[in-house]
């Protein structure tokens, strides 16, 4: 995943890859992401919430002046965020950047054993770029189809030229992405700092976050709260962001995170009047899925696969306060070893967390293709789980799981932090 993931290695090799290559995690994220499933609940929430703030953009804008207004390109870069989550802040972020200062790091032997769970901004910008390409190729093809039903016809029915005027201007704006996408390829620290002030626009935009874990009801409230994943998670993806912004530069004269986004009240752009609305429900929606991403990247990088399968997802499965969340959608057989039949075993969800944060959500289906245990479970002949085996229906187990990592994680550091205050 340090690598570029959307660039063929060969001539003759696809921009995306076939099955016949496991394909980037990235690039199976922004491919899936652009094609239109036709079940809902076969999206996750973050993607509903994309695709109505797009088809909001030819409807009626009466009483929404009130929604943060996104460009074409601001959706696209949510889409695949949403998918991988951000990269993780560390010291060494320079190295989460550039590729040049990656392949520094790496020639003077400071690579991690958990290099491949990190996800680069440069590596992002191929993708978003690629994906742009991809959304030109589409309203170029729609345009000229509904173009060439009419090379004919002497006249025009009003509607057929309104539609016609509809997708010039989407060609437009997909052409103004597309050149957007390429100065991002071409200057990663530039996506970087879009990235952080967008995010912080939609964390502004999305309401306050109760942090007032008091009394055994609204303890039990705000864990159900954030569609499972609850407050804490989403409060430290807002102190990640305040890290980065602190390198990148993006911070006001107070030292808050700049919000900027492409379309204000103070600037005139051409998607002004045909802007993507999210309303503060829609940020918020957004954030979480984010959040919950980066999140988990980061208790992985930090503690390793070994540990986490070993003793902190079995210690999340034992917790009584886990084991009485719903799962509403779950299989039968999930978590219970099929060779023995015993019960706990939680090889599931190792690899469910594992592979989610490998391929995306936006790479799901491919995922599904792989070989860990639950994907076997759900190929297999007279398995009836796996239509409803969805992003929508994973998301809740990932959200939960998510959240109670979280919890023994910032536990450990309390309990590291207080050792440390009292020797000396």
């Amino acid at each position: 995943m340090g690598l570029e993931p959307v660039m063929p290695k060969v001539k003759s090799e696809p921009l995306f890859a076939t099955e016949d290559v496991k394909p980037s995690a990235l690039s199976v994220a922004t491919k899936a992401a652009l094609t239109k499933l036709k079940n809902v609940k076969a999206f996750t929430s973050a993607d509903t919430v994309l695709n109505r703030a797009l088809s909001l953009c030819t409807e009626d804008k009466d009483g929404l002046n009130d929604c943060l207004h996104l460009t074409s390109t601001e959706v696209l870069l949510l889409t695949v965020l949403a998918s991988q989550g951000l990269p993780v802040f560390s010291e060494r972020w320079a190295s989460l950047i550039n590729s040049e200062s990656l392949a520094a790091e790496e020639s003077n032997g400071e690579r991690d054993e958990e290099h491949e769970l990190r996800i680069f901004y440069f590596a992002m910008t191929q993708v978003i770029h690629a994906a742009a390409e991809v959304w030109l190729n589409i309203a170029r093809k729609k345009l000229s189809q509904e173009c060439d039903i009419h090379n004919d016809s002497n006249v025009i029915a009003e509607r057929d030229r309104d539609k016609i005027a509809l997708l010039k201007k989407d060609h437009y704006f997909k052409e103004m992405t597309l050149m957007e996408t390429k100065t991002y390829a071409d200057d990663p620290n530039l996506f970087a700092k879009k990235c952080i002030m967008l995010l912080e626009a939609i964390r502004k935009n999305m309401g306050p976050v109760d942090l007032q874990y008091v009394g055994e009801k609204k303890i039990r409230q705000l864990n159900q709260s954030e569609n499972g994943l609850g407050t804490k998670v989403v409060r430290w993806f807002s102190k990640d962001l305040q890290k980065w912004a602190v390198p990148l530069g993006v911070l006001d004269e107070e030292g808050n995170v700049l919000s900027t986004t492409s379309i204000t009240g103070t600037k005139d752009h051409p998607q002004l009047h045909d802007a993507a609305l999210m309303t503060k429900r829609d940020c918020r929606t957004v954030f979480i899925q984010i959040a919950q991403q980066t999140r988990l990247r980061s208790i992985f990088l930090k503690h390793g696969m070994e540990r986490l399968s070993t003793e902190l997802i079995p210690k999340v499965a034992k917790q009584s306060s886990f084991i009485a969340t719903e799962w509403e959608d779950s299989p039968s057989w999930w978590n219970v070893d099929t060779n023995n039949g015993i019960s706990p075993y939680y090889q599931d969800d190792i690899d469910l967390l594992a592979g989610i944060l490998d391929y995306g959500y936006g790479g799901f289906d491919s995922l599904l293709n792989h070989d860990f245990s639950f994907c076997k479970r759900l190929s297999a002949e007279g398995c009836k789980d796996y239509d409803s085996f969805t992003r929508s229906t994973v998301q809740v187990r990932m959200n939960n799981l998510t959240r109670k990592l979280h919890e023994i994680d910032e536990r450990e550091d309390f309990v590291s932090s207080f050792s440390i205050f009292e020797k000396k």
